[in-house]
């Protein structure tokens, strides 16, 4: 997973572990204060799932 700030930075995060389906992450601490996200990357497989198309959700907290 890769975290676009509004400042152009960017932070990698690796998830550690296959989530599978209905499952979740740790909880993620990103890194700086008062930082501005404007877009977040994600790889995934959908081998297996109807019409090969993921669901993915993503929260916040500030």
């Amino acid at each position: 997973m890769v975290v676009h700030y509004g400042n152009g930075d960017k932070q990698d995060i690796n998830i550690r572990e296959d989530i599978q389906k209905g499952g979740e992450s740790r909880v993620i601490d990103l890194e700086g204060v008062r930082r501005v996200i404007t877009k977040v990357d994600f790889w995934y497989d959908t081998k297996g799932l109807i019409n090969d198309k993921a669901i993915v959700e993503l929260w916040g907290r500030h």
